[in-house]
C-alpha cells in the first residue's frame, strides 16, 4: 500500500504542476519500474526521482513563463512599422480610363450625379447656363465639370504610375526613356522623387472652386470658345489660342485654347505641378484638406490672400467638399 501511495503521490504533484502529457507519461513509467524492484529499490532511488522531478518542474516552469511574458509584452506595431505587406515597387494602373462622350444640346443632357461612382462622361462641347435659375445653374456646371476632373486626374495618376514603374525598372525600353524624359520637360525637373511629387493632383472641391470663379459659373468668353476654364494665357504663336479684347503694356494678351475640358483640366495641373506653387506641393503631399490647402494658391492670382479667402469662403457655401469622395465607376478603368 505503501508504495502505491508514494507512486500515485508524485503523479499527483506532477499534475497539479500542469507538467506536459508527455513529461507526465514519461514518469509514470519510470516511477512504475522503479516500484516494481521493490520498496528497499525505491528508497535508494527516491531522492534521485525527487530531484529530477523538482529539477524538470522548475525548468518547465521557468520556461511557461518566459514564453507567457513575451507574448504579453511583444508589441505587434512594430512589426507593421518595419514590413509593409501592401508595398510594392511598381504602381498597377497606366492606362487611360474608357470615356462616354456624349453632346450636349440642352441643360437637360447635363447628367446630375446621384452616386458616387460615376461615369466617365466626356462632353464635347459646353452651352451658357444663364437662363437657369440660380440654384439649378450651379448644379449643372458643378456636374458638368466633375466628370472632366476626374477623367484627368485619373489620367495624370496613370501617367504618373507608368513613370514610377519606368523609375523602378532596370533596363526601360527606349519607349520608355523618351516617354520618362517627356514628363522630365513637362514639369521642368530631372529629379525623380520630385518629379513624382509633381504629377500628383489634389481635391475636386478646389478646382470646382476655381473653375466657377475663374470662368464666371461657365459664361467667360474664352470658357466658351476655347474650353479655357482657368483663364490660362498662351506665350506660344504655334498653339490654338484666343486674342484678348484687352492688352497689357501695349503688348496682345492671348488666352489657350483646348479640344475639351478635361484637356484644359489636364494643362491646369501641369501648371500648378511645375510653376510657382512649390509651398501648395508640399502642403499637398501632407493633407488633402481643400480649406487648408487653398491658403497656398497665394500665387495663382494678382488678389493673393482675398484670393484664397474668397476659394475657402466657395467651397464652404457651395458645399464643395462632398465631391471630394467621387471616383470614377471601377468598370471604366
Amino acid at each position: 500500500m505503501l508504495t502505491f501511495f508514494l507512486k500515485y503521490v508524485f503523479l499527483y504533484y506532477l499534475k497539479k504542476k500542469n507538467f506536459f502529457l508527455s513529461n507526465f507519461l514519461f514518469y509514470n513509467d519510470i516511477i512504475s519500474k522503479f516500484f516494481k524492484k521493490g520498496f528497499t529499490n525505491m528508497i535508494k532511488h527516491f531522492l534521485t526521482i525527487a530531484a529530477i522531478t523538482l529539477g524538470a518542474s522548475a525548468l518547465d516552469d521557468n520556461y511557461l513563463f518566459e514564453v507567457s511574458k513575451q507574448v504579453k509584452t511583444y508589441n505587434s506595431s512594430k512589426l507593421t512599422s518595419t514590413v509593409n505587406i501592401h508595398k510594392t515597387s511598381k504602381s498597377s494602373c497606366t492606362e487611360f480610363a474608357r470615356t462616354v462622350p456624349r453632346k450636349i444640346s440642352t441643360p437637360s443632357d447635363i447628367k446630375i450625379f446621384k452616386e458616387k461612382k460615376i461615369e466617365p462622361i466626356h462632353y464635347t462641347n459646353t452651352i451658357s447656363l444663364n437662363n437657369l435659375q440660380v440654384s439649378e445653374k450651379k448644379q449643372k456646371f458643378f456636374h458638368m465639370i466633375l466628370p472632366a476632373i476626374l477623367i484627368s486626374k485619373q489620367r495624370l495618376k496613370a501617367k504618373r504610375n507608368r513613370v514610377n514603374n519606368i523609375i523602378n525598372t532596370l533596363n526601360p525600353t527606349v519607349n520608355e526613356i523618351e516617354f520618362l524624359e517627356k514628363q522630365y520637360k513637362t514639369y521642368k525637373t530631372t529629379d525623380n522623387k520630385e518629379l513624382l511629387s509633381r504629377m500628383k493632383t489634389h481635391p475636386v472641391s478646389i478646382v470646382l472652386a476655381q473653375a466657377a470663379i475663374e470662368s464666371a459659373w461657365g459664361e467667360s468668353r474664352f470658357f466658351k470658345e476655347g474650353n479655357n476654364i482657368f483663364g490660362m494665357w498662351s506665350y506660344n504663336k504655334n498653339e490654338p489660342r484666343i486674342k484678348a479684347k484687352g492688352n497689357r503694356n501695349g503688348k496682345s494678351i492671348y488666352v489657350r485654347k483646348y479640344s475639351s475640358l478635361s484637356d484644359a483640366i489636364d494643362h491646369y495641373f501641369e501648371v500648378i505641378g511645375r510653376g510657382a506653387y512649390k509651398n501648395f506641393r508640399k502642403q499637398r503631399d501632407i493633407t488633402k484638406d481643400p480649406l487648408q490647402l487653398v491658403k497656398y494658391l497665394v500665387n495663382y492670382c494678382e488678389l493673393k490672400e482675398k484670393y484664397t479667402h474668397k476659394l475657402k469662403k466657395f467651397i464652404i457655401a457651395n458645399r464643395l467638399r462632398k465631391f471630394d469622395e467621387f471616383r470614377i465607376d471601377k468598370k471604366y478603368l
